[in-house]
């Protein structure tokens, strides 16, 4: 019996396994298609397309958010949130075509005459373990990046990560966990919520993060 017990116990894990990888690839590859298909690219980073644009370029970040990449430098994970500013690492580059290559990508709010709008920068992810202090140097790593308008004529947007609550211990006890505006685990969070508020009207979008090693 428990030799039945313990091949039943190693299938499932067999199954998670396999079910895993298939997800991963299935990411990878429907963002690609989404690059691909949805997106024109010039110059390394063209323009979304006029129509959807809006809905196919949030639809991007919640497809580079999923796929979010577990990386440390001098031991400090590779991660930056607060309510006007997401910085992580992925494999799914907006304009490039670098293969299964790595990406450090930053989302920055910035406040206009025609509102508040979201953008975009990106850069080719290369550890370097001189940086003293990834959150205190990651503006500067950026400063040679194309600077992409995401979405924009907002009157508010806003970022929010979920993760453990402070004082909380038990990251299992459901009641331990809710969104926090400012990040300040050296881990990722389990999902990160982006709100955007327009004529007296508000949307949310949630992409949980499916970390990948």
């Amino acid at each position: 019996m428990d030799k039945i017990k313990s091949n039943e116990d190693a299938f499932t894990l067999l199954e998670l396994i396999i079910a895993l990888s298939i997800g991963t690839v299935l990411i990878l590859l429907v963002s690609f298609s989404l690059r691909m298909g949805l997106f024109q690219i010039e110059k390394g980073s063209r323009w979304f397309e006029n129509s959807h644009r809006e809905n196919n370029a949030l639809h991007f970040f919640c497809q580079q958010a999923t796929s979010m990449r577990y990386e440390e430098i001098n031991e400090s994970v590779i991660f930056d949130g607060d309510p006007e500013r997401v910085v992580f690492v992925t494999p799914i580059s907006l304009g490039k075509s670098y293969g299964l290559g790595l990406m450090m990508v930053s989302y920055y709010l910035v406040e206009s005459d025609q509102g508040v709008k979201l953008n975009y920068k990106e850069k080719r992810f290369i550890p370097d373990n001189n940086l003293s202090s990834f959150k205190d140097q990651s503006d500067l790593i950026f400063d040679d990046s194309e600077e992409i308008e995401i979405v924009s004529g907002y009157e508010k947007i806003s970022f929010q990560f979920l993760g453990t609550v402070e004082g909380s211990e038990n990251e299992k006890d459901v009641s331990g966990i809710d969104w926090n505006d400012i990040w300040l685990e050296n881990k990722l969070p389990k999902a990160i919520k982006i709100v955007l508020s327009k004529n007296g009207q508000s949307k949310e979008l949630i992409a949980p993060v499916m970390v990948m090693y």
